[in-house]
């Protein structure tokens, strides 16, 4: 039996340095690394763009009229209309409030990557909030509190996004259609008190009641 085992060893240590020697024991090896490294990066695709997801199964619930002087400064009505996806438009404000806009909207929900102007200004025709912060600025704990506030907020009405921008005045920029409201540090009770003001108030919105 042990002379058996013996035998088996060498006969396996045989054919192991037969694939050594024709480099067969490499390729698999290559091919299993390359497979590994683009798993990672697919799914650092996959999961790079939003990090929530929020659902507006339904046009919401009416509301009462909107308050005399709203918070946030109010801004020209840029138009409605709808541009080819890909071109680009410049709006008059810094993060956008009107204007032209894709015939896509963004998903409601917290993202890591800002998806185009053009996009998230058609989610402000539907009703929703677009909350934009410095990732320089608002970082950390700080960030996770603003988080969990849109997630809790997102219970009333799903009709809101968070998103980091860049190059704009503030930590944090409030908008919804036509409005702006710029904070320079996290304010939960500014943040809660914009989006009661402004939620499910766009153009293709009545009475509260917006397109899911």
């Amino acid at each position: 039996m042990a002379k058996s085992r013996r035998s088996s060893r060498r006969r396996g240590s045989a054919w192991s340095k037969q694939l050594r020697d024709k480099g067969w024991l490499a390729i698999p090896l290559s091919i299993v690394v390359a497979v590994a490294v683009l798993a990672v990066v697919n799914s650092g695709q996959q999961t790079s763009a939003r990090v929530d997801t929020f659902v507006a199964d339904s046009p919401g619930v009416p509301l009462p009229p909107q308050e005399p002087a709203p918070p946030g400064e109010q801004f020209p009505d840029e138009g409605r209309q709808h541009v080819p996806e890909g071109q680009r438009v410049e709006y008059n404000t810094n993060p956008p409030t009107s204007g032209a806009h894709y015939d896509a909207w963004a998903v409601w929900g917290i993202y890591a990557e800002a998806p185009e102007d053009e996009k998230l200004v058609h989610n402000l025709e539907h009703g929703g909030i677009v909350i934009y912060y410095d990732p320089d600025q608002i970082e950390g704990q700080t960030l996770d509190q603003l988080k969990g506030q849109v997630r809790q907020l997102s219970r009333r009405n799903p009709r809101i996004i968070l998103t980091p921008r860049e190059n704009f005045e503030g930590a944090i920029a409030l908008t919804a259609w036509q409005y702006l409201q710029r904070l320079d540090h996290y304010d939960a009770a500014a943040i809660e008190q914009f989006y009661d003001a402004h939620i499910a108030r766009g153009p293709e919105c009545q009475e509260g009641l917006c397109p899911p």
